[in-house]
């Protein structure tokens, strides 16, 4: 290796610059920790001996950096909603980054505000991220990357070799919807949220697939994306009502609740007159009356799950990239 220019201050940061490699390569290198290849290490290590460095005493400083700490970011607008599905998550994050000796930083971030991650990213408070949902085009996801920092994604990622943990939405959508036309529904019409989050397009694709394998022709005036908030609600379902649909499938509790209070309000008979069903169970569907049809995913499984496939990728194991949880799908009152 040619004589290399070293910074002042030699960090893992300024290591994996000059060789062009993650910080976690080099940590792994100098440590003895972890998978690296023979040939990286060889190269960490050449140029620390080149830096004047003592290999061991340098491993033992920078260990001493490791914050322990993993960042778990959520959109900034759900701070305004009461999310069931984000709490359980996040508690099974908790739970899982404790056993393993690590805290958890709850980061607040959106597109058009990503500054609480990057100071956290900048300040080197963090080991790694956790990101409880993914874009079509995700600025956090661009950010942790330019910064090398290890990630894991709650959802789904057109890149192979990420790290992702998912619920089956679209098989969950699919079979609810299937469900309902198996029970005579025939102009079911959907709701749900903002399409730029992959979890709400793969919902209307398993929604989209029963139709089409039950041969129905999609009605576009009964398929209503980004509703986001329970004050969108009325004016959506006011809409779909003038379609004389037989079954409304909600995107998630809260808009299946909203959609309920609007029908009752309304004098419209659930499921007397018209169905009702949610593509994500939560306790207040349970309480709801009637009670609300769903599907049910595991929230807590997924944080612990998501958690555990980070930390072990950053130890060095071998883990399965994508990895997707199951669902059951529960019919009640609302559907009958």
């Amino acid at each position: 290796m040619p004589p290399i220019e070293t910074p002042k201050k030699l960090t893992v940061e300024s290591i994996a610059q000059q060789l062009g490699i993650s910080a976690t390569t080099v940590s792994r290198a100098l440590s003895g920790k972890g998978r690296v290849s023979a040939q990286t290490r060889a190269r960490v290590l050449e140029y620390v001996e080149q830096s004047g460095y003592e290999e061991g005493a340098l491993a033992r400083r920078l260990e001493a950096r490791a914050t322990h700490n993993l960042a778990f970011v959520i959109p900034s607008h759900f701070v305004q909603l009461d999310l069931p599905f984000l709490r359980k998550c996040m508690g099974g994050v908790c739970r899982m980054a404790a056993q393993r000796g690590y805290d958890v930083l709850l980061c607040y971030a959106d597109p058009r505000d990503t500054v609480q991650l990057e100071r956290q990213l900048k300040a080197h408070k963090v080991d790694g991220v956790i990101l409880s949902r993914t874009l079509d085009v995700d600025p956090c996801l661009e950010l942790v990357i330019r910064y090398k920092m290890p990630y894991v994604v709650m959802g789904r990622l057109p890149d192979e070799k990420a790290l992702q943990v998912d619920n089956d939405q679209v098989g969950a959508a699919y079979e609810l919807t299937s469900l309902l036309l198996q029970t005579g529904a025939r102009h079911i019409a959907y709701m749900g949220g903002s399409l730029s989050y992959t979890v709400n397009s793969d919902r209307q694709q398993g929604y989209l697939r029963a139709l089409a394998e039950y041969d129905i022709t999609p009605d576009r005036k009964m398929i209503c994306s980004g509703v986001e908030s329970r004050d969108q609600v009325a004016d959506v379902v006011e809409n779909i009502l003038n379609q004389y649909p037989d079954c409304i499938l909600c995107g998630d509790d809260n808009i299946s609740l909203a959609t309920l209070a609007y029908l009752q309000g309304h004098g419209i008979s659930v499921p007397g007159q018209i169905r009702l069903a949610s593509l994500y169970d939560s306790e207040a569907l349970l309480t709801s009356v009637p009670n609300i049809s769903a599907a049910q995913f595991d929230a807590a499984r997924l944080g612990v799950q998501a958690c555990r496939v980070l930390l072990d990728s950053m130890a060095g194991r071998e883990v399965v990239h994508r990895q997707v949880q199951g669902y059951q799908i529960v019919l009640r009152e609302s559907t009958k």
